[in-house]
């Protein structure tokens, strides 16, 4: 990219909302808007409503579309980043659809796809903790639990753009059936519905267990009311999150002996609760791990927050074009 193109814009698209942000080398955000998914609607309606923000979205940052190096998108699902296409987004309901040709048609930009842990690894490869690392590992645990893994500078994607799905490392073979079709996956002890999950559970087995959840209905406890449960001291709350945290460890540590990071990033809306599940984490790798590999892996927390997905999907624009120095390519 040249110096007449110094924007990008990039789209984060989930199940619940859509972000739109146009971004510049530095990592600056100049606009940025949310939109509700509606995944209920069909993706060309739902496409529609993106080209509308995107519009919205130049005119308020006064950035004119010849300035605009190109289009960036992460994306939750199975993608296929060659031929920029959705091939399964469960949280959409969308199969076999070509973003990359759709949005880039009616833009007449370049188009790029990343799943989107691996566009959140991407914009903290850049402008974010793992700034300047040649092997680093984003981890984001939400709802679920993803990866993005960067390795001598090269972001391991695998054969069909799918490498990285750290959740669905089995640390039990006997363990709780998960929705991968496996038994036993990291997502179904640490994850925001695996902590929510262990929390009901116990309570469903001894209901006279004083807590501060109170007579609060089992269903409608949520990983957010559990870490702010954790945050006045309960005990049920503190003990999910350190079950979490040691799962999330013992994952961690064979990351560790398999990459040998720099450094690792934990992000995504369960690390708001990191204080409580930090030690536990550094407990497990320090007893499960090898010395020599995790005295050199430095744990960290995601301070790109919400931003994460449409920084990294400017990133992929950027980088794609070389317009920053000191990063080879997105592969």
């Amino acid at each position: 990219m040249n110096n007449y193109k110094p924007y990008a814009i990039g789209l984060d698209i989930g199940g619940t909302n859509i972000t739109g942000a146009v971004i510049d080398k530095m990592g600056e955000i100049l606009e940025k808007i949310s939109i509700d998914t509606n995944p209920d609607t069909n993706p060309d309606e739902v496409l529609e409503r993106i080209y509308k923000m995107m519009n919205e979205l130049l005119d308020k940052s006064n950035v004119q579309i010849d300035d605009v190096a190109g289009i960036g998108v992460a994306t939750a699902g199975i993608i296929d980043s060659k031929e920029k296409v959705i091939i399964f987004a469960n949280n959409l309901g969308w199969r076999n659809v070509p973003v990359g040709r759709l949005i880039g048609d009616r833009f007449g930009l370049p188009v790029k796809l990343s799943n989107d842990a691996n566009a959140a690894a991407i914009a903290e490869w850049i402008w974010g903790a793992g700034k300047g690392c040649q092997d680093m590992i984003y981890i984001t645990v939400s709802t679920g639990i993803g990866s993005g893994i960067i390795s001598n500078g090269r972001m391991v994607t695998g054969s069909g753009d799918s490498g990285g799905e750290f959740g669905h490392i089995s640390i039990n073979p006997y363990g709780p059936r998960c929705s991968c079709g496996n038994s036993g996956c990291i997502e179904r002890y640490a994850s925001g519905t695996a902590i929510a999950e262990w929390v009901r559970s116990e309570l469903k087995t001894n209901p006279q267990r004083k807590t501060v959840f109170g007579y609060e209905k089992e269903s409608l406890i949520t990983s957010e009311k559990a870490w702010k449960a954790a945050e006045q001291g309960d005990e049920l709350a503190l003990k999910a999150f350190s079950e979490a945290g040691f799962y999330l460890g013992i994952g961690i540590t064979n990351l560790i002996n398999l990459f040998n990071p720099e450094v690792i990033i934990l992000g995504g809306g369960v690390m708001k609760a990191h204080r409580f599940i930090l030690p536990k984490i550094n407990e497990t790798i320090n007893k499960r791990g090898i010395p020599a590999l995790t005295k050199r892996a430095q744990l960290s927390i995601s301070f790109l927050e919400q931003e994460a997905g449409v920084l990294g999907g400017a990133g992929l624009i950027f980088l794609d074009h070389q317009s920053l120095s000191n990063y080879p390519s997105y592969i």
